[in-house]
């Protein structure tokens, strides 16, 4: 079946096409999930993700969010999230570079898409298909297709079918095969075969009833096609013209799938679960050491289980934050270097104390 062709006009959404939407909602779901644990890991001992709740879910989806860019500027002062940074970045890596290379391939290539891809369209919309009216292809469309004789039209010549289309008299054209390949190689930037074809018996040759050509024939056209012959002669006969080389026909879905990168899910998704499960279980060591080294203070035996979920919880959300040294100013050297000094240590045998000056009243002298 021989139907038109048309380009591909590239449509507004047409930046979401490297990907399926299954690719695209896994990679949401992916960075969500490492958002969690990055904040997760980072929101005790990290200034940068404290504060109000929708100031941490704002640093959090900010900083998962710019590592797709690699913008990212928030320190990390835990190792734990180091380790998934560094998976996750990889992952990051190998997804923009896949998206950067299908969407330059989607907007650079010319692509061509046909006006009718099954028969089952075309009888649904009671489309007009021509075929060649001498042949036998009249009768099997009508009996074994189940076209209706009115929607069939005869065309004399193979000449004939551009101006067919052209006019919009027919809507698609059934060929024997090398017809279809003579009419391919002539008009294939307008024109383009559909990937369903319907084969019959083939070619025959007639001979005498007994006669013993027939066994030749058959053997010498069987060795001919084992050899590759009959492939080279249509290869030279049927030349592909180098013109359809830069066209693409984009009939199925080229977009990137979850099939291609769901390893790279799994080892970034794993490796922050794993991570998680150990930050956890360091978590609830420390929790245990701070609950042993406070039990003068609080009696656990009384507690409901309600108040020691909600003591560790509490544990889990305070801030450990660790605050630089201090440099030192002048008056913290000024009050460090100047000491006060007591008198009385000084006045010992080996520190003898000077004599205090006194005042010397002279008597008065009379005049003479």
């Amino acid at each position: 079946m021989v139907v038109p062709v048309r380009k591909i006009s590239h449509r507004a959404w047409m930046f979401l096409k490297p990907f399926t939407m299954t690719m695209w909602l896994a990679t949401v779901g992916i960075l969500i999930y490492t958002m969690f644990v990055v904040w997760f890991l980072e929101h005790r001992t990290n200034r940068d993700f404290r504060g109000p709740w929708k100031s941490q879910l704002g640093t959090a989806l900010w900083f998962t969010f710019s590592t797709l860019f690699f913008a990212h500027r928030e320190r990390l002062n835990s190792n734990f999230t180091r380790v998934v940074m560094v998976v996750w970045l990889f992952v990051v890596l190998v997804l923009n570079s896949s998206y950067t290379a299908n969407l330059a391939s989607v907007l650079t290539v010319q692509r061509l898409e046909p006006t009718a891809t099954d028969i089952e369209t075309l009888k649904r919309d009671n489309a007009i298909v021509g075929c060649d009216g001498d042949s036998f292809i009249r009768k099997y469309l009508v009996d074994v297709l189940g076209f209706k004789p009115k929607n069939i039209k005869n065309v004399t010549s193979e000449y004939s079918f551009p101006g067919e289309f052209d006019s919009g008299n027919i809507g698609a054209a059934f060929l024997e095969l090398p017809y279809e390949k003579s009419f391919l190689s002539q008009h294939c930037k307008n024109y383009t075969a559909t990937e369903q074809t319907y084969s019959f018996g083939g070619l025959g040759f007639v001979f005498p009833k007994d006669s013993p050509l027939a066994a030749h024939v058959s053997k010498a056209i069987l060795v001919l096609s084992e050899d590759g012959t009959i492939k080279r002669l249509e290869n030279k006969w049927f030349p592909q013209n180098s013109q359809c080389l830069n066209s693409k026909i984009d009939i199925g879905n080229e977009s990137l799938s979850l099939q291609s990168f769901w390893g790279l899910f799994v080892l970034t998704g794993g490796t922050s679960t794993i991570i998680f499960m150990l930050y956890l279980s360091h978590l609830f060591r420390k929790y245990r050491h701070h609950r042993d080294a406070n039990q003068v203070y609080m009696s656990p035996t009384d507690e409901s289980l309600w108040s020691r979920t909600v003591r560790l919880a509490q544990y889990f959300h305070k801030a450990e934050l660790h605050h630089p040294a201090r440099a030192s100013t002048v008056e913290d050297w000024r009050a460090s270097s100047w000491e006060y000094i007591n008198e009385s240590d000084y006045n010992t045998a080996g520190h003898p104390q000077a004599t205090p000056l006194s005042e010397i009243e002279m008597p008065e002298t009379s005049n003479l």
